[in-house]
């Protein structure tokens, strides 16, 4: 009765004083070092997204990148919460339980483990098969996750032309197809367990007719076999867990691939090591021979090649697709050159430290580009540091304070994703904001007003004459009325500069300018026009 009461005493010690702690434990720092993990690998593939080049954000859809940053990562969580830890503490139940049933008896303890080989057989053929069929599925939410995200975003298109039908149709195909891909993996997973569950059926069947007969030879006691029987519990335990992290661990694994696969891309834009900061900007702009194609044997600019002087103003004019914004794009590096070169004050901008150099430029797009918040935090995203006078002084000059001030909430406005509590006038003005509160010496326009209407326009030059004082100003522009007034004028054609010069001389000559110019003011005489509002020299 003593033995028996201290060795249940003991027992219970245990599992109350070493066992509940440990467990309590190691689901505190399992849980902690799998979401630190996942915290980490998050930050550094999202900063490893920013850090890509445009050329990237080109070849893949939002949509995509944000489901490898969020549905991926949850996927690789499971590695470290479940996998990992549970991995090593079966393994270490595994080999204390080994030591012990082989102390019984060696012969009928092999016996126990002659399943081992057939099941890690099966466990690297489904390990493999599922993690192909994961990396499948994981490619099909992208692909859907980017078609979501654009159909979303194009809401109003898909109701003014009453597509709604056509959209769920082809949502459903896009489910089906995930479901098909999904139903592929589920049957691997079936089979997976089939598998173990049969050979941890079997195995305890091959130690009682092996250990049987042992027993039956007297080569060990029946008590020894019961002992060893006991154990096939424990000894089996790992083998169903194994089968079971071994679909999470796939899984995982094939998450962690398509995670790496944007983790080991390299930017095509990058500071060289020997890199230098660009010194006090004077702003001139030199293309030399430069020729640039998005795909290296199709240019798309071809022999460029002008200069822009300190506080100049050059306008660039042509058709659709002659490659104007792509010219522009070569000033901040979104892209590099093929041949030639484009210098700031001199210096090669390859050779510049690519923050330093964006730094110095600031671009206002057709399209504004207004994130969730209020517009306080818009416009501050051109100088965080910048103080409250400073936003509103740069709010005075874009001609948005007016506007600004007359909102209920006034500066702490919420302009709602995208900008959508704004029109298109407001948003613009608010980035053009943004853009005196970088204070660049360069300044980019791309097409800023061209699908505004005539007073939101009119405003919008407005605070354009204000930005553009004294710094090199480009500026895309199809309304050649926009232009007439600047310093020079670039005209484009199939990635060529086919003609240059002021609007006077290019007027004069029977040339592309002259052509656009009068389909444009076909009415209007061409000696009684006057220099538009954005260009005028007074003001400029």
């Amino acid at each position: 009765m003593r033995q028996l009461l201290i060795c249940t005493g003991a027992m219970a010690a245990v599992y109350l004083f070493l066992y509940a702690p440990f467990v309590y434990i190691r689901h505190i720092y399992a849980d902690k070092a799998s979401h630190r993990a996942v915290f980490h690998l998050r930050y550094e593939l999202y900063w490893r997204i920013l850090r890509l080049s445009a050329s990237f954000f080109s070849r893949h859809r939002s949509g995509e990148i944000v489901s490898r940053l969020i549905s991926d990562i949850a996927l690789a969580q499971n590695l470290v919460g479940t996998a990992l830890t549970n991995t090593w503490m079966d393994a270490a139940a595994l080999i204390a339980i080994l030591f012990f049933i082989l102390r019984i008896d060696v012969p009928t303890a092999l016996a126990a483990l002659a399943t081992y080989p057939v099941y890690l057989f099966f466990f690297r053929r489904f390990s493999t098969s599922i993690r192909a069929t994961t990396m499948r599925i994981q490619d099909e939410l992208a692909v859907m996750s980017g078609d979501v995200s654009e159909r979303i975003s194009a809401a109003a298109v898909i109701h003014a032309f009453g597509r709604e039908r056509t959209e769920k149709r082809r949502f459903r195909r896009q489910s089906e197809k995930l479901f098909s891909i999904n139903m592929q993996r589920i049957l691997m997973q079936g089979l997976n367990q089939a598998v173990t569950g049969t050979l941890i059926g079997l195995a305890p069947l091959a130690v009682i007719a092996f250990g049987g007969m042992r027993v039956l030879k007297g080569a060990m006691t029946v008590g020894d076999l019961v002992a060893l029987m006991m154990y096939l519990g424990p000894l089996y335990l790992p083998m169903q867990r194994f089968s079971e992290l071994n679909v999470v661990m796939a899984n995982a694994l094939a998450a962690l691939d398509r995670i790496f696969q944007i983790m080991d891309e390299q930017p095509d834009i990058r500071s060289r090591p020997d890199a230098v900061d660009l010194p006090s900007v004077q702003g001139r702009v030199e293309f030399e021979h430069v020729w640039f194609g998005y795909q290296p044997d199709r240019p798309v600019l071809q022999d460029i090649h002008f200069t822009a002087e300190p506080g100049s103003r050059i306008a660039l004019v042509g058709p659709s697709g002659s490659g104007k914004s792509t010219l522009v794009s070569l000033i901040p590096r979104f892209y590099d050159v093929q041949s030639g070169a484009v210098r700031i004050d001199g210096i090669d901008v390859r050779d510049l430290k690519v923050s330093s150099l964006r730094k110095a430029v600031g671009m206002v797009l057709q399209e504004p580009v207004l994130f969730s918040g209020t517009i306080r935090e818009n416009i501050l995203y051109g100088n965080p540091s910048a103080s409250d006078q400073e936003v509103m002084e740069a709010a005075k000059a874009a001609h948005a304070l007016e506007f600004i001030q007359s909102l209920p909430a006034g500066f702490d406005t919420e302009v709602g994703e995208r900008g959508l509590m704004l029109s298109g006038g407001q948003k613009q003005r608010i980035t053009i904001a943004r853009a005196f509160l970088k204070n660049p010496p360069i300044l980019i326009f791309d097409e800023a007003t061209s699908s505004l209407d005539s007073e939101s326009e009119y405003w919008i030059q407005q605070a354009m004459q204000n930005l553009i004082r004294g710094r090199t100003t480009f500026i895309i522009a199809h309304r050649l009325a926009t232009v007439m007034g600047a310093d020079w004028i670039l005209v484009l054609q199939n990635g060529r500069i086919v003609e240059q010069g002021t609007h006077s001389q290019l007027v004069s000559q029977n040339g592309i300018y002259r052509d656009f110019f009068r389909r444009q003011l076909e009415s209007a005489p061409l000696d009684l026009l006057a220099a538009p509002p954005l260009f005028n020299p007074e003001t400029s």
